[in-house]
């Protein structure tokens, strides 16, 4: 507290000057100050606006993005992996079927003959729709893929069945004995 005097002329004057905040200031910045810190938000919030560490959050928000694609690319490949594992099992159990049915009969129906790989596999794929067993066999050169509609242990069964599928797919539909 300051006491200031004044003198005039006829009388001197006291004026009491307070310098002091009063205590309801004090009080009133506490209060504002608990509200401030209650109003914001929480920590992450505060690194988030702190622009001191920008590019640390950068660099890691880039190698968590690095770590997603690794991890979804892993599974990719684990994928691919699984899938051809499974079509080379499959391709496995493809051609023993057609060991043990080449195994089974050595007389062959013969429904067509092809130079072209590509053809033979379409004219198989097509007699296999219509519900026989068809195989694709070797002619002894190796030239001539055949498609055999059926395979017969003995020459009686083959050309008894020939009849049948003449009138059902082919009308030229031979015998062929695989040696």
């Amino acid at each position: 507290m300051v006491i200031s005097l004044f003198c005039n002329v006829d009388s001197p004057i006291f004026i009491f000057q307070n310098t002091e905040k009063p205590f309801f200031m004090k009080r009133l910045i506490l209060v504002l100050l608990a509200v401030i810190m209650l109003l914001t938000p929480s920590c992450d919030f505060m690194k988030s606006i702190n622009p001191f560490g920008k590019k640390k959050r950068q660099t890691e928000a880039l190698q968590k993005q690095q770590e997603e694609f690794r991890v979804a690319d892993s599974i990719r490949v684990a994928n691919e992996q699984a899938a051809a594992a499974e079509k080379a099992r499959q391709d496995e159990l493809d051609r023993i079927a057609a060991q043990e049915a080449l195994e089974l009969g050595k007389y062959h129906v013969i429904v067509g003959s092809f130079l072209t790989p590509a053809y033979a596999d379409e004219w198989l794929g097509h007699i296999r729709d219509l519900g026989y067993d068809a195989q694709l066999v070797e002619m002894n050169g190796g030239r001539w893929r055949l498609v055999s509609a059926k395979s017969f242990n003995t020459l009686r069964e083959a050309w008894n069945s020939v009849g049948s599928i003449q009138d059902n797919i082919n009308g030229e539909a031979w015998v062929y004995k695989k040696e």
